[in-house]
């Protein structure tokens, strides 16, 4: 099936009503997709634990609107990418679908970024039919076509649909790094986010390290970099290795790496070794894609929760959705957290 249209070589005749819905669809996809990397909403924090074929959902938005705003400045030029255009928006309208459907039965909120994304891809799709199937009314082509746009539409939003069934996965499921202490089967968890040069933040750690004991026995809890200091990332790779894999030590290996930054901003593997020695610790050898996923973790955990401050605790509960947080060394204490706990519980 495919259609002549002769408006291409008049001068302004491409500018229709249809299109400019396209470009304006595709172009706040890419906005969008920009700004769902910066999780500046609460749900972003649940919302950035998934990856469709293990790309962040914003990376794999930005390549995918920058790909179609290609096709958009080409397709006057070559009429078959006008079929490219329209099976790339039906088939990222049935991924969305299923998008929306984690939104509401996995995540059990709704993020208004990845809403208005799935907005931009559905307007896109009514704009392209529109553009189409008035094309071929202009021809007078049989109904038989129309049809059959139809049914290849249906096609592509059923491959993208099953394509993000496949694809699509929770990084907590995939990953092998666990960054928690405590009990993991409860839905509260307690993130305390520091930085190891603020003094407010050394001030707390005796008072933290003296709870956590207590709330390991009924809350999930970890630790998140949070590099108000840049020379915080120096030290983040060490506390991910410990925490992951030293649960039991953790606390203790805690307190050596913050006596270590005392000494020193940027510290070799040799001077965090001969740190942790006396806990009879050897340091693993973390890889680059363990190291990304600890990170991004906590730039989700801190950018999510709209963490402005160390030190912080974000209290939050993944049942009825409620967080508090608590910041400054001040608010911090263990008759606030539990008070927090029972709170966020309710």
């Amino acid at each position: 099936m495919t259609f002549k249209d002769s408006s291409r070589n008049r001068p302004g005749a491409g500018i229709t009503a249809p299109a400019i819905l396209i470009w304006l669809a595709i172009l706040a996809g890419l906005i969008l997709s920009v700004v769902s990397l910066l999780k500046i909403c609460s749900s972003c924090s649940e919302t950035g634990q998934y990856r469709i074929f293990g790309l962040d959902f914003g990376w794999f938005g930005i390549v995918f609107f920058a790909v179609m705003l290609g096709i958009l400045f080409l397709r006057h030029r070559f009429r078959w990418l006008d079929w490219i255009l329209a099976l790339m928006l039906f088939g990222a309208a049935g991924a969305e679908v299923h998008f929306i459907w984690i939104q509401k039965y996995e995540i059990g909120q709704w993020c208004p970024i990845c809403l208005g994304l799935a907005s931009s891809v559905f307007l896109g799709c009514i704009a392209i039919s529109w553009e189409f199937l008035r094309k071929l009314s202009a021809q007078g082509a049989p109904m038989k076509s129309k049809i059959i746009f139809c049914v290849i539409a249906t096609l592509c939003f059923a491959t993208g649909l099953g394509g993000s069934f496949l694809g699509v996965k929770k990084e907590a499921d995939a990953a092998e790094l666990d960054l928690f202490l405590g009990k993991k089967s409860s839905p509260t968890t307690v993130y305390f986010v520091s930085d190891w040069f603020c003094p407010a933040c050394k001030k707390v750690e005796p008072v933290i390290e003296k709870m956590v004991p207590e709330l390991a026995k009924s809350v999930r809890i970890s630790f998140v970099d949070m590099p108000i200091h840049k020379e915080t990332l120096n030290f983040t790779p060490y506390n991910l290795q410990f925490l992951a894999f030293q649960k039991e030590k953790y606390l203790s290996l805690r307190r050596a790496l913050a006596k270590l930054a005392l000494n020193t901003n940027s510290p070799t593997e040799a001077e965090v070794q001969a740190a942790v020695m006396p806990l009879d610790v050897k340091l693993n050898q973390l890889n680059y894609s363990d190291i990304l996923y600890g990170m991004q973790s906590n730039l989700t955990v801190y950018r999510g929760y709209n963490v402005t401050a160390t030190p912080t605790a974000v209290v939050t509960n993944s049942k009825t959705k409620k967080t508090k947080l608590l910041v400054g060394d001040r608010d911090i204490n263990e008759l606030a957290i539990k008070a927090a706990i029972k709170e966020v519980g309710r």
